[in-house]
């Protein structure tokens, strides 16, 4: 029989335990739990004749679980109750009227749970009073119990409790027969309810209570973390529940929204920006730099002439340069076509440039000041270009790259007689034109 009435209330513990994981809190809801407990039920008296199922078990005291932060709340129980015994298969000989048995029990509780469904253990010391007069021995014992049971909290301050627990008699004399091998006892099973005076509180519902609560105030269903504070994944500073931006870089300056902070607002957040403080408006490739479609090192917004050609030369707006020739003045004495030491040197700079571009063309051209007849001074231009001609083809430049013109003074730079020396001249200039 034990068996058969036992067998189905451990069942039904088992399963509610398993249901606790779709409700679990961050802490116990049984921490700092003060308050009085009553309960009914029926009882199994287990004797040496027989066992046999009893009514009513009447049980009421007091409970108290110590404060925790963890799922794991351990409590202490003192309960006084009164059970109606009768025993099956008694002899004659037995006293009809020792059926009342009062008892008192003191001890420790343990509930493990973060829910409102609580599965307990509890176990102590039992001390029984018979309601009979005295049979063999005295009718008083002490003695121990176990209990197994489920509490759920129907709110912050009452519990619906379910248990089955144990009673060790402490003597062999509940039915005032001694025989059997070992003591006799009774099983109860009770349905009742708590009421907690004092409790912890955990005033916003978030399963972590006040005084562990680093984060008071959380919005109801907001999961926390052990400390009571919101949830932050991606570690933003900005709780799961309003990230709107979850699972950012680690290190990454986010807004209130828990997104990549973007300064310049082109749409590429600053920590992939390469290109930061583009103007508003402005539209930017992947990098965050403004497009540069003709590539031409100008961006789109700042060129004035878009679609340039690729490898052109431009300016700050984007528009192909006009190209400056490249040129060396050589400079002659009056009346001379020989060159000077400081001339020479620039010549060997110009043959560096010649050899570095070895596809350009260039113009030789002579000059002369007016001083003196005009055709002896074309005829000294000339061989001032003629000069410089075989200077630069002794150097190792082709001279099918060199056309040789002279002007005489034809095309002075200056008239003023004190500067006639800068008319003493030839032009070595690069010819764009191929």
């Amino acid at each position: 029989m034990i068996k058969k009435i036992f067998f189905p209330i451990i069942v039904l513990m088992i399963v509610f335990n398993l249901n606790l994981i779709a409700q679990e809190k961050e802490s116990s809801p049984l921490s700092g739990w003060f308050g009085a407990t009553i309960d009914g039920g029926f009882n199994i008296s287990l004797v040496d004749p027989g066992n046999k199922l009893n009514f009513p078990t009447l049980r009421g005291g007091f409970e108290y679980f110590f404060s925790t932060s963890s799922e794991h709340a351990f409590g202490l129980r003192l309960l006084a109750g009164y059970n109606f015994l009768k025993f099956k298969d008694m002899p004659a000989i037995a006293n009809t009227n020792r059926n009342f048995v009062y008892d008192g029990k003191f001890g420790l509780m343990y509930a493990y749970g973060k829910s409102n469904l609580l599965p307990y253990l509890g176990a102590g010391l039992n001390y029984t009073f018979y309601h009979t007069k005295k049979i063999a021995d005295d009718n008083k014992a002490l003695g121990f119990y176990g209990e197994l049971g489920l509490k759920y909290l129907l709110t912050h301050n009452f519990s619906l409790n379910l248990s089955g627990a144990y009673n060790f008699g402490g003597q062999d004399y509940f039915e005032g027969i001694k025989s059997g091998n070992s003591n006799d006892g009774y099983a109860t099973v009770t349905l009742g309810l708590s009421y907690a005076f004092v409790s912890d509180v955990d005033s916003d519902g978030d399963g972590v209570i006040d005084k562990y609560d680093q984060c008071p105030n959380t919005p109801k269903g907001v999961k926390v973390d052990k400390f009571g504070c919101p949830i932050d994944s991606d570690g933003d500073g900005v709780p799961d529940y309003l990230d709107k931006c979850p699972n950012t870089p680690k290190g990454v300056k986010v807004d209130k929204d828990g997104c990549p902070v973007d300064s310049d607002g082109d749409g590429v957040p600053d920590y992939l920006d390469k290109c930061p403080n583009t103007p508003a408006g402005v539209q930017v490739d992947k990098n965050g730099c403004p497009v540069d479609s003709d590539g031409d090192g100008v961006p789109d917004y700042l060129d004035k002439c878009p679609d340039t050609p690729a490898g052109v030369k431009v300016d700050k707006d984007g528009c192909p340069v006009k190209e400056e020739a490249y040129q060396v003045t050589i400079y002659f004495g009056f009346d001379r076509y020989d060159l000077r030491k400081e001339e020479k040197a620039k010549l060997d700079e110009a043959v560096k440039f010649m050899k570095e571009n070895p596809d350009v063309m260039f113009s030789i051209e002579g000059h002369a000041c007016p001083i003196g007849p005009a055709a002896y001074n074309m005829k000294l231009s000339e061989r001032r270009a003629n000069t410089v001609y075989k200077y630069l083809v002794s150097q190792g430049i082709d001279k099918n790259r060199f056309m040789t013109k002279w002007f005489g003074e034809e095309r002075p730079v200056t008239k003023v007689r004190k500067e006639y020396w800068k008319n003493r001249r030839v032009l070595v200039i690069e010819m764009l034109e191929k």
